[in-house]
């Protein structure tokens, strides 16, 4: 199996990157740079115009030129995100130029056309900060943080442009969804739309109970996934007993979540000590405030070596130590709020990552393991 990265697409010509300029009335570019590095599920060109109306006074642009991962959501999510902070919050991101969330332009892919911001990738130069000046960071990231879970949801989902062009709740994207490359060759005749939830759902138990019923059509469909048919029975039992415990289970917060705020994804300028950008917003979404940082990426450097588990514990502590100082209880308020709704999510997790590595051929050592903790949990609640 490749990564999402084995899906970009192959190298855009000059002249379509030009022809994409003039078709939403910008000036030719006067420079293209294909940098080495790219972004995990995007081509990177850097451009330079001359600043105009159509550039929003901008002289550097940065296009990005999707894969076909989740054809038309993960674009229209991440601009229905950007635009939803560039109202509501100081966050600092690029300045949205254009975009399309279709492939019908000349570039023949889904892309975003933002400002250039001044910065380095921050993951490149944390090191060479002392803790002093990783205090001021760490400060600038709480602020951001406490600006997204101030603001309260009435659902879980996405984020989109509705109708009259505002920001909106909208369906589920995520990160491990299912996407083009993986379900061409692991499940044929199905698509990204009968593979992957939608939404949005009103209540935790909703969002909880679509995960649970996608799983079981899912353990139905493939061979691989023949072990796990036989708690199918419990599985429903587990979805039909959830709404009995509602007050309890649904007793959560919905906030705005980032979900993958890592060095990498930040921009920063040492001369200022600012983060300058917070970037790829594509799989953010509203989710229960428990959720914020499912993949424990928040303050991971970058990097794999030996060192990352203690140096990201480090500053988790700094972190914790400035939440403390500010009076701000982000990370309490992130807590399971009853041992049985952290028994609810236990069940989705362990039985999505099931669903997940058991088509691909992977992680079979674990996955006896991971049943026995969904059926434990099942048993919580009657099932």
């Amino acid at each position: 199996m490749g990564g999402p990265a084995d899906a970009l697409p192959q190298p855009i010509a000059e002249d379509d990157i030009q022809a994409l300029l003039r078709s939403k009335g910008l000036p030719e570019a006067t420079k293209i740079v294909s940098p080495k590095v790219t972004a995990e599920y995007h081509a990177i060109y850097f451009i330079t115009v001359t600043p105009c109306d159509e550039s929003h006074g901008h002289s550097e642009l940065v296009l990005r030129v999707s894969g076909y991962h989740l054809p038309t959501i993960k674009t229209r999510n991440e601009i229905g995100v950007m635009c939803w902070l560039s109202q509501n919050t100081t966050i600092p991101i690029p300045d949205l130029i254009a975009y399309d969330d279709s492939a019908d332009n000349p570039a023949a892919h889904e892309y975003t056309l933002l400002s250039r911001v001044n910065g380095v990738t921050f993951s490149d130069v944390y090191d060479s900060l002392d803790d002093a000046r990783m205090t001021v960071v760490l400060d600038q990231l709480i602020d951001f943080l406490v600006q997204l879970h101030t603001h309260s949801w009435d659902g879980i989902g996405g984020i989109a442009l509705n109708e009259a062009g505002g920001p909106a709740l909208a369906q589920v994207v995520d990160e491990n969804f299912w996407q083009v490359p993986d379900i061409e060759q692991y499940w044929p005749g199905e698509t990204v739309a009968s593979l992957n939830i939608q939404g949005p759902f009103h209540t935790y138990i909703d969002y909880i109970s679509a995960q649970i019923q996608q799983y079981c059509r899912l353990i139905q469909r493939h061979k691989t996934l023949e072990f796990m048919t036989d708690i199918l029975p419990r599985l429903q039992v587990f979805v039909a007993s959830l709404p009995h415990h509602s007050d309890e289970l649904n007793s959560v917060a919905l906030r705005l979540a980032h979900k993958d705020m890592h060095f990498a994804n930040l921009l920063f300028d040492a001369s200022s000590n600012k983060v300058t950008a917070v970037l790829d917003w594509e799989f953010s979404g509203v989710v229960p405030f428990t959720k914020w940082n499912p993949a424990r990426s928040f303050l991971w450097n970058g990097r794999k070596d030996a060192s990352y588990a203690s140096e990201r514990q480090r500053l988790m502590q700094m972190f914790e130590e400035r939440c403390a100082v500010k009076g701000v209880s982000l990370l309490e308020d992130a807590k399971y709020r009853s041992p049985l709704q952290d028994s609810m999510q236990l069940v989705a997790d362990y039985l999505r990552a099931i669903v997940e590595v058991s088509p691909r051929g992977q992680r079979q050592d674990l996955v006896q393991g991971w049943k026995a903790v969904v059926v434990e949990n099942l048993e919580i609640f009657g099932a």
